[in-house]
């Protein structure tokens, strides 16, 4: 799994916050958490004014702006 950092622009991974599906947010805060293994992490992102706390696990890396995904022939 990569690694996220601050300002990361990321997507949800499944549907854990339904009103924030599909939407690209940015990464404000990380913090470690103790209820979670070493690699798992609580991140505050904002999806366009909605700010949610998230895992790690739960977040994606989205494309960089202007690359989206291209369609298989």
């Amino acid at each position: 799994m990569t690694q996220l950092k601050i300002g990361d622009r990321v997507r949800i991974r499944g549907l854990v916050h339904a009103d924030c599906f599909g939407l690209t947010g940015q990464i404000l805060e990380i913090r470690q958490t103790a209820l979670f293994g070493p690699g798992i992490q609580r991140c505050k992102v904002d999806f366009n004014g909605k700010v949610r706390r998230l895992l790690t696990l739960h977040l994606a890396p989205a494309a960089p702006k202007g690359k989206g995904a291209t369609a298989a022939a």
